[in-house]
């Protein structure tokens, strides 16, 4: 007997990012509603924070994306292309949707679509993630109490 286990079809998943795609121009406009849904994709993920094996990555990646998304949103970090932003509220409106591809009331396949859209979308924005992390990376080493001892010479 074989154990049939939910495979997302990948053009319902590129069909939901651009659903979502559109939504998340509309949440862009609107600062408070970004950081809304910001806060709410943040309280589902630590419902789910437990998350080991071949799905750990790929949740460390998710808390970056929130990361990311908090720096852009509070105008901190705003070195990324447009479209990469909009794809990554897009796939943020899609992981709080309960209702998608897969409810997400249905134990483990209501998660595993949230996880195939978010996949889909990190894989497209893979360089600027990295860029984001090295950005994260050179802001930790700076010590903001420091003073820069320069020498003038008087010529």
């Amino acid at each position: 007997m074989t154990k049939n286990t939910y495979q997302p079809d990948p053009d319902k998943i590129s069909e939901a990012v651009n659903r979502s795609k559109s939504k998340a121009e509309e949440y862009l406009k609107d600062p408070e509603k970004s950081k809304h849904l910001l806060d709410e994709a943040v309280k589902k993920a630590k419902n789910k924070e437990k998350i080991t094996g071949p799905l750990a990555d790929l949740w460390e990646n998710l808390k970056t994306v929130f990361r990311l998304l908090q720096a852009y949103f509070n105008k901190e970090y705003t070195t990324i292309p447009w479209g990469t932003i909009v794809l990554l509220v897009g796939a943020v409106i899609y992981f709080v949707s309960p209702l998608d591809l897969m409810p997400d009331w249905v134990p483990l396949a209501g998660f595993i679509d949230d996880a195939a859209v978010l996949v889909f979308v990190l894989r497209q924005i893979n360089a600027d993630l990295q860029h984001f992390l090295e950005w994260e990376n050179e802001r930790k080493e700076v010590d903001p109490t420091k003073v820069i001892d320069i020498n003038l010479v008087n010529h």
